[in-house]
């Protein structure tokens, strides 16, 4: 099982890692944590966030290689082009450096500070650029990929390759994460902080409830997707990695998809850690996440709406319809979906789930997961890794679409059921004007209840 193991891995660096990845077995120090972190347009001062938790492990006779991907593409500015230089001729000068690169290669260098190493690979110089529509997630792989290969060539004792970004602060535990062995991934609990604009730090946090009531809503519907898909707050498995095929090289969004693909392999574990800080900010560097949607938030803060509870209720009822395909033959599976719908559902909901799931095509699924095994428990294997979560997005979208128009976010979070807790006052929460962080602290009280 170990040399399988290892051969996934193997086949990953031999057929889908990126040229960088070489860069890995040029280092020769043993190490017991990796970590990356692709940098666009950021200065030095990003170290500050994330060396307490490099020195802690430093404190803990453990060393930490930190693996930063400097990154532009053709498209970004002459500024941003001459901030990443900045940065890397300033991360340079934290102690002795060494070149690892050879003629014609990505340009990449170790630096060997007292507490941790760093590995600095230039994506930004010309000629070396990232191409057009694959920003972040190239630069998150390409750093995973090195420590892919570290890894595999048997120079760090790390089971996981852990992810984060320029605008946070980690906690001293954060490298004394444990999980269970069928973990494929970890995401880390996080929380924003305030930067002292008054408008971006409510679009922050308003944003900050809505992912918290997302997951919960997730989570009452029964939803085998109920985690946070932030970049800065991910671990992953090595092996798992290597069998996902790395990180999705998209320009936003690369954090969400690796993770939907993890959870059909193993189980995505939340770190019993203090939580990563994140800096509110703003940010075009993606066309969506965070910093995209708090700049639209700051445009009009006022008109913010959120998905309707009732949503979750209506896929919490198919959720709970799909486990019930048992031995159903292929002809007259969704037929008996349907029944049990109808049975749970008044007329009016009926149709619009109904309707909602023949537009994301699920009788055709259903009839695909049944005719692959009779086994109750394959089928049910295969129908949820088919209904993951980006088909989730679908559905609620999809239902939507029916007429179950977004509400203003505090009415939202007022009428769900599943943002109440019997020890506090959520409407007299949401009543104060000047309680949204507070709110934000409420919901992640309630994520670790579950």
């Amino acid at each position: 099982m170990a040399k399988q193991q290892k051969d996934v891995v193997a086949k990953y660096l031999k057929h889908y890692a990126e040229p960088e990845s070489v860069v890995g077995t040029r280092l020769s120090k043993l190490t017991d944590h990796l970590l990356v972190i692709p940098a666009h347009n950021e200065s030095a001062t990003f170290l500050e966030g994330i060396r307490p938790a490099l020195t802690a492990a430093h404190d803990r006779g453990q060393r930490t290689v930190c693996i930063v991907v400097v990154n532009a593409t053709e498209a970004s500015s002459q500024r941003i082009h001459d901030t990443n230089q900045n940065l890397l001729t300033s991360l340079k000068s934290h102690g002795p450096t060494a070149r690892l690169h050879t003629f014609n290669e990505t340009p990449c260098w170790h630096v060997e500070t007292k507490h941790f190493d760093l590995v600095l690979i230039d994506k930004n110089s010309q000629h070396n650029r990232l191409p057009k529509r694959e920003g972040v997630g190239l630069a998150r792989k390409i750093g995973c990929d090195v420590a892919l290969s570290y890894l595999h060539a048997g120079l760090s004792r790390a089971k996981f390759i852990h992810m984060s970004d320029c605008d946070v602060q980690l906690p001293d535990d954060y490298f004394t994460m444990t999980a269970p062995t069928s973990s494929a991934a970890v995401v880390y609990p996080f929380r924003h902080v305030p930067c002292g604009n008054t408008v971006l730090d409510e679009a922050h946090a308003r944003y900050e409830a809505y992912l918290r009531y997302y997951i919960l809503g997730l989570r009452y519907a029964n939803s085998p997707y109920a985690f946070h898909t932030l970049g800065s707050c991910i671990a992953i498995e090595s092996r798992a990695y290597a069998g996902v095929r790395g990180i999705p090289k998209r320009e936003a969004g690369e954090d969400f998809y690796v993770l939907n693909k993890l959870a059909k392999l193993g189980k995505i574990h939340t770190a019993k850690s203090s939580p990563i800080t994140i800096r509110a900010r703003v940010s075009l560097r993606v066309p969506f996440g965070t910093g995209r949607a708090t700049r639209e938030l700051v445009k009009d803060i006022n008109a913010y709406r959120i998905y309707a509870p009732k949503l979750f209720a209506l896929l919490r009822v198919w959720l709970l319809a799909l486990g019930g395909i048992g031995l159903s033959s292929p002809d007259k599976v969704y037929d008996i979906v349907r029944r049990s719908l109808t049975a749970t559902l008044p007329p009016q909901d009926f149709k619009r789930l109904d309707t909602a799931l023949q537009a994301i095509q699920a009788p055709k699924a259903l009839r695909e997961a049944t005719t692959r095994s009779t086994l109750n428990q394959v089928r049910q294997k295969w129908a949820h890794d088919w209904f993951d979560g980006f088909r989730t997005l679908k559905l609620l979208h999809a239902l939507r679409n029916t007429g179950i128009e977004d509400r203003p976010w505090r009415q939202a979070l007022s009428e769900a059921s599943f943002c109440r807790s019997p020890n506090t006052d959520l409407d007299a929460l949401l009543s104060d004007q000047g309680q949204t962080f507070e709110t934000c602290r409420y919901l992640a009280a309630l994520e670790n209840l579950n």
